[in-house]
């Protein structure tokens, strides 16, 4: 990666909407301002990581200002409720934006949402084991369905 002899060490992110543009990196959240450029600080990133982020980050926001935009919502129109599909490079200005300098502000981050993942320990059975009497300790809440054969039909 080749730098500006002026490259201060920091790539910057301009959110050039009137909207704050809130993207999900590694399970944390970062805020860019409306209306301001911030500098990306992602601590245990090189360089180059940094600014491949960064540009994952403009398509991002560059696509989201193309469906809020005038040009989406002419071909809209144009494919009577079919949604619109465009050429990347339609996105190329819109990206470009990312990088115009705005007035300086700084990013916000916090850590995105946990997926917790609920498991529930079973038992080994036999073939011949009666799987009631197995799992009657775990099927002791009476809003449970008894283990077992269940009838095709439902009884009245």
């Amino acid at each position: 990666m080749q730098l500006d002899e002026n490259f201060d060490g920091v790539f910057r992110f301009s959110n050039n909407s009137d909207e704050d543009f809130k993207v999900l990196w590694n399970n944390v959240e970062y805020t860019f301002p409306a209306k301001t450029r911030s500098p990306i600080i992602i601590p245990n990133e090189s360089l180059e990581n940094i600014q491949a982020i960064r540009k994952r980050f403009a398509y991002k926001w560059a696509e989201r200002e193309w469906f809020k935009g005038a040009e989406y919502e002419r071909m809209s129109k144009m494919g009577n409720g079919l949604p619109p599909t465009r050429d990347d490079r339609m996105l190329e200005p819109l990206i470009q934006q990312c990088l115009d300098p705005l007035p300086l502000a700084k990013s916000t981050s916090k850590p995105g949402p946990k997926n917790e993942v609920k498991t529930r320990a079973t038992k080994a059975v036999g073939p011949d084991d009666n799987l009631n009497e197995a799992f009657k300790e775990e099927t002791k809440d009476e809003n449970l369905t008894k283990v077992g054969k269940q009838p095709d039909q439902a009884t009245s």
